[in-house]
């Protein structure tokens, strides 16, 4: 197995690999409170979480981002793509299989010269359910 520290020439110190299993046992992003909340016996201060969410972050182990409400959400660094469909409604996430953008990031490419190093997309919309709702509601 890759060790992810070692990878990235961090020291694994028992902080780090603490919210490092946290992330990893979760299947979307979350805030630094939320990542908290969920360690066990609250082994560490927030303050503490927010340090090594930013070391992480800085040494690419993790990645931020903003989620639609604004707060920042950090997820563990993924060597593939991710898409994603949002429901605006419920917030029911669910994963794209394949890249949607490797076409588009091609003819970027091809047209700005830009090297497209990573992307990362959650698409909103009403999932079907929330549709039928707000049908129903008119």
């Amino acid at each position: 197995m890759n060790d992810p520290f070692k990878e990235n020439g961090l020291k694994k110190t028992k902080e780090r690999k603490l919210v490092y299993e946290a992330l990893e046992k979760e299947k979307y992003p979350l805030t630094a409170e939320t990542l908290y909340s969920r360690l066990p016996n609250k082994e560490m201060a927030l303050s503490t979480v927010y340090r090594t969410l930013n070391t992480l972050v800085e040494h690419k182990v993790v990645k931020k981002e903003i989620n639609s409400q604004g707060e920042y959400v950090f997820s563990l660094e993924k060597k593939e793509d991710e898409h994603v469909l949002v429901c605006v409604s419920c917030h029911r996430k669910i994963p794209l299989p394949d890249c949607p953008y490797q076409e588009a990031n091609e003819k970027l490419t091809q047209e700005t010269g830009y090297q497209i190093l990573d992307h990362n997309t959650e698409i909103y919309g009403l999932c079907p359910d929330c549709q039928k709702k707000q049908h129903n509601h008119q």
